[in-house]
């Protein structure tokens, strides 16, 4: 491997094209498609590139190339919503694409580089560690910068393997310091020829073995819940002689279940406000309902927001980590207007406040997330201590029939494992779901398909030991070997 890839680095864009193919086809790894020891041969090839440079220069082009390919494959069915739903011409659309990926891998790939000043050491186990700590606090910023975009984190993979029981304990960043640590391990045994070393690191990849499944008790009886997905035309949502279609829709599913505790309408099905007279005409229709559970829009101090809240009452969350580009406009003033993409309905929202009041429903405590808020663990511990489970509302229609479903539905397991919380999830167009306190997929609704998922949704009272504690332990590991890497190679 080595000695290729030095035949190949005598030809610098065959070089960085390789390295954007090797970063792309890392998306393999992930749901739906799951060749999961793909993260750790790519990652390997990426590691290798970066630490074998002759300059943290010539590092830093090399994170770029695969991060771009990276995020070229990861989320390249962004490309669906841009161009067939954002009405924009391909050949802008795929500028667009290529934009974002050379962005997010700037930003949250492109730091990579830093492993290349990570002294040197023939103990390659204590070099794996210090160098598996950079790399977790990178990741770690993809909660952060950008408005945060923590997606595609290696340590998902995990899902399905007996390594998913590591999740419960230090989280999905915490499987993935175990996905880098051991991409660095193997690749320091091959380079330094330590056959023995070799070995062990294949019996780590023992990690990635199927799971055997879970049995477990039911801690009670249940919440009796129904999930709408009405799987209805996105394209005519806003125009007036579509109305009636959708409350129809979402008013006929419902009156099908009316046996249940609670009803779940997906993320911003209608097209106006909670406050206005057609929400008012449609209470009058859902009178003889059970609790509706629904996603809506809101006005609050003048802003528009994206809100869950209880239809009838005034208990509402408002959504607060924003999408870029379908929620929020960046660079706004020089933005707004130049396509249509930059111009689609519902785009000036504001984010929601931290903490904020969970809903009362039958007695139980639910904790409310609207779409990309599940992707973010750590603004919600407090709140999934007290929660009896989750529900998470989305609209996924914009994704169309590509693979982004999928990835979402992966993270939505990530956090029944970390929470220990049953999780029902209802979108507008699938993939609804009910996911299990242990991260398995009790039922669903494929997308695609109108239709109404019923079954029940069970309390978890025991807090997971990543809610204790290990929401904390491999953030504060990571830092103190990143710390400890830097202050050897000032040493050096």
């Amino acid at each position: 491997m080595a000695s290729l890839l030095k035949q190949i680095d005598s030809y610098p864009l065959l070089k960085y094209l390789l390295l954007s193919i090797i970063g792309a086809t890392s998306f393999l790894a992930f749901s739906p498609f799951n060749f999961k020891l793909v993260i750790v041969l790519t990652h390997a090839l990426l590691l290798y590139s970066v630490m074998s440079s002759s300059s943290i220069l010539v590092a830093f082009k090399r994170s770029i190339a695969w991060g771009t390919g990276y995020w070229l494959g990861g989320t390249g069915w962004l490309i669906v919503s841009i161009y067939f739903y954002g009405n924009t011409s391909i050949y802008i659309a795929l500028l667009i694409i290529i934009f974002m990926a050379i962005l997010l891998s700037v930003v949250f790939i492109g730091p990579i580089c830093l492993i290349y000043s990570v002294r040197r050491t023939n103990n390659y186990l204590v070099h794996s560690l210090l160098c598996a700590g950079v790399l977790t606090v990178i990741e770690l910023l993809r909660f952060i910068l950008l408005g945060g975009f923590p997606w595609l984190l290696p340590g998902l993979v995990l899902i399905d393997t007996i390594g998913q029981d590591l999740i419960p304990l230090i989280g999905i960043y915490g499987g993935s310091f175990f996905v880098y640590f051991i991409s660095l391990f193997l690749l320091g045994s091959f380079q330094n020829k330590s056959y023995k070393q070799v070995f062990v690191g294949l019996c780590l990849l023992i990690i990635f073995y199927p799971h055997p499944g879970y049995k477990q008790p039911l801690e009670d009886e249940g919440m009796n819940i129904a999930i709408i997905q009405p799987s209805l035309d996105p394209f005519q949502k806003y125009e007036n002689s579509y109305k009636n279609t959708i409350e129809s829709a979402l008013v006929n599913l419902s009156n099908t279940n009316k046996d249940v505790d609670l009803l779940i309408w997906p993320e911003s099905p209608l097209p106006y406000l909670n406050s206005s007279q057609d929400m008012n005409k449609l209470l009058a229709r859902t009178n003889n309902l059970p609790v509706i559970l629904s996603g809506g829009w809101e006005y609050s101090n003048g802003d528009l927001q994206n809100v869950m809240s209880v239809l009838g009452e005034k208990q509402i969350y408002a959504k607060q980590h924003l999408v870029i580009f379908g929620e929020y406009i960046p660079f706004e003033g020089i933005l707004r207007g130049l396509i249509e993409f930059f111009d689609m309905p519902m785009s000036t929202i504001k984010a929601g406040n931290t903490n904020q009041e969970l809903f009362t429903i039958n007695g139980k405590q639910v904790l409310g997330l609207i779409c990309f808020d599940i992707a973010f663990p750590l603004s919600y511990i407090n709140q999934s201590k007290k929660a009896d489970f989750i529900v998470n509302i989305s609209n996924d229609t914009w994704f169309g029939s590509s693979y982004g479903p999928y990835q979402h539905l992966q993270i939505v397991r990530a956090r029944a494992l970390e929470f220990n919380k049953w999780i029902a999830r209802g979108t507008s167009d699938g993939i609804s779901t009910i996911v299990d306190n242990k991260g398995t997929i009790v039922s669903k609704i494929d997308k695609g398909k109108q239709g109404v998922l019923q079954g029940k949704i069970y309390s978890t009272n025991a807090e997971s030991y990543f809610l204790k504690y290990g929401f904390l332990i491999i953030p504060i590991l990571s830092l103190i070997l990143s710390l400890l890497a830097f202050v050897l190679r000032s040493r050096k």
